[in-house]
């Protein structure tokens, strides 16, 4: 179920990146899925941390419990995404004050950087979990927690207006560890979390 909901997620949000990634100027449909995509990313990041709390705990209760918050305030960070271009649409040209429209407008700069930052202290505290337990290979989480600081990264320097998330250099941060979430929901998927040996 874990493997699954990491899947959706992901690709609800690249699907989500694509459709909304050119601004409000895509049109009501395109504006209108982006918006639906983001909402079922979200979903699926609500279900990830119920579906590994009764695990997690066992090892750490207190990562178990900082896991659910973290993956809680990101998906509420996340929300705007969704609701923005629907405000958008519903309002339709010239029926939305020009300040609100920009502060919708620049979701990208100060709605991705906070969501980030929360992924990435929910992202960190699971592998070490993972890392420790050793539930899964140990080279799962530790190349997660390695795809963690170069995210951390990004975040900061969208943050402060050293990318966009449009830039190249934006995919290649992040890239690593959305690459290791996957790799991780096979490995769920196919074999499961396995008994420690120690």
């Amino acid at each position: 179920m874990t493997g699954a909901l990491f899947i959706t997620a992901t690709v609800a949000g690249v699907i989500s990146a694509a459709l909304l990634g050119g601004g409000t100027g895509g049109g009501a449909h395109r504006q209108s899925a982006g918006a639906l995509a983001v909402l079922v990313m979200a979903g699926a990041i609500a279900m990830i941390p119920a579906a590994l709390f009764p695990v997690l705990k066992v090892y750490s209760e207190s990562s178990a419990v900082g896991y659910v918050v973290a993956r809680t305030v990101e998906v509420v960070l996340l929300l705007p995404a969704a609701f923005g271009p629907l405000i958008l649409v519903a309002a339709g040209d010239g029926g939305l004050d020009p300040a609100v429209r920009s502060v919708l407008d620049t979701q990208d700069t100060w709605g991705y950087a906070p969501a980030a930052l929360f992924f990435c202290l929910s992202a960190l505290l699971l592998n070490v979990v993972l890392f420790r337990s050793r539930l899964v290979p140990r080279w799962l989480p530790g190349w997660a927690l390695t795809g963690v600081a170069l995210y951390v990264t990004d975040a900061g320097l969208v943050m402060f207006g050293g990318l966009t998330t449009a830039s190249p250099a934006h995919a290649a941060l992040v890239v690593p560890l959305a690459v290791n979430e996957m790799v991780l929901a096979v490995w769920l998927l196919v074999k499961g979390f396995r008994t420690p040996t120690g």
